[in-house]
């Protein structure tokens, strides 16, 4: 009979910690929409978020000092995921049954990002993705109640190979990271390059493993087969570190390099950059000629004291997304929402984009130009001439797309 009664009890107790329908929810619940932060604070991840946060907090602050959404106050309650999936999973989790989250943000990493998308499809509630851009969570593990502001990395290797592919250059070599990311990259590079240009080879492909800071033994080998550039998937402080260590052997007196150039990549690479690199962004605050990113970025530098990075402007357009969504439909139920988000046509910090239904991916470009010294930023190089290559160009075909999402499990 005790044995009995103390299980009761346990299970009662895990009903009231997890939201059990027979106890009295939350007195502020209905005066809030919670939106829970799958973020990658620690190591790596820390300088992105760093500027995602950042975003957020800036779009928080604005939207409740002007009313709110729905007559309701925005907050966002954070969890660190620390670049790992099951971490982040269940964070996922916490964020939706003992906080509350009405919806969730995802992760920089995109490995993260698979893990907090099952969670998002088990539990019925939105997750949008601002930084992780694996390609598989809009076609082998797309599931509808979570939609991409961020180029995939489908939308980056062909977009940059199509760039490309009306430049001069046909000897190519490629250094990357030996994960889903840069392998996925090289290869939409390589297969587009050869549909619009089928003189350009890879003479040389290096994969190094993740987290790698010494690139030097690779240098002479790829320098060896006399590339006219070279295309590479390293990210962050690791293409910076690259090009530090390229400088001294000369390798860009003879080879231009064309990578994700992204503000923190930029700011850590400083003035060793060299310059007339042909490069892309992802959202390059200095290069969209929209009102919205003129005012965000004022708004921005005004309260932060520094430029926005890509990572914080697709932040930014996420909540965008979401909330426009949200008004649309007039509620705060996921199910709902998820209903508008397929189509959704939205003014982001990029302009006027729209989320394609069989997908929700937003039509997100890629922003291709070269580097050059600007006195107006003194400790970093920006890109001129920049142009974007738009997703619709780029992006999986609609055929590519069932296809793939055909062969889920």
């Amino acid at each position: 009979m005790r044995r009995t009664v103390l299980k009761g009890l346990a299970i009662l107790f895990v009903a009231f910690l997890f939201g059990g329908g027979a106890l009295p929810a939350n007195s502020n619940a209905a005066d809030t929409i919670k939106i829970g932060f799958v973020a990658d604070v620690s190591g790596i991840g820390a300088t992105f978020y760093k500027s995602q946060k950042a975003a957020i907090d800036l779009f928080v602050q604005q939207t409740n000092a002007a009313g709110g959404v729905l007559g309701k106050k925005l907050e966002v309650v954070v969890r660190d995921a620390q670049l790992k999936p099951d971490i982040g999973a269940n964070m996922a989790r916490e964020l939706i049954l003992a906080e509350k989250c009405d919806f969730l943000i995802g992760p920089t990493s995109s490995a993260v990002a698979l893990a907090v998308t099952k969670v998002s499809k088990e539990f019925k509630k939105v997750v949008y993705f601002h930084t992780s851009n694996t390609e598989a969570l809009t076609s082998t593990d797309y599931q509808p109640f979570m939609f991409q502001v961020v180029p995939n990395t489908v939308i980056e290797g062909r977009g940059i190979a199509q760039f490309l592919s009306k430049k001069p250059f046909t000897k190519y070599v490629y250094i990357g990271p030996d994960y889903a990311y840069g392998h996925t990259q090289h290869n939409s590079f390589k297969e587009r390059m050869a549909q619009l240009k089928p003189d350009a080879k890879i003479l040389e492909t290096i994969w190094v493993k993740v987290g790698e800071t010494n690139y030097s033994p690779y240098i002479p080998t790829l320098m060896a087969k006399d590339p006219e550039m070279l295309f590479t998937s390293l990210w962050g402080g690791g293409s910076a570190t690259f090009i530090k260590q390229a400088k001294p052997y000369g390798f860009f007196n003879k080879t231009g390099i064309t990578s994700l150039y992204d503000l923190d990549m930029l700011r850590v690479a400083g003035m060793d950059m060299p310059e007339g690199q042909l490069g892309y962004a992802r959202a390059a605050f200095y290069a969209i000629d929209t009102p919205q990113m003129k005012e965000f970025n004022q708004k921005y530098f005004d309260k932060f004291k520094e430029w926005p990075a890509d990572w914080a402007i697709m932040a930014y357009d996420g909540l965008i997304a979401l909330t426009d969504a949200i008004k649309k439909v007039n509620s705060v139920d996921s199910e709902k929402v998820v209903t508008a988000i397929g189509g959704l046509k939205f003014k982001s910090l990029r302009g006027d984009r729209f989320i394609r239904a069989e997908d929700h991916m937003m039509n997100a470009g890629i922003y291709v130009g070269t580097t050059t010294k600007d006195p107006k930023y003194k400790d970093f190089l920006i890109m001129k001439d920049v142009v974007e290559v738009p997703a619709e160009q780029v992006w999986f075909s609609l055929d590519e797309l069932k296809k793939l999402q055909a062969g889920q499990k």
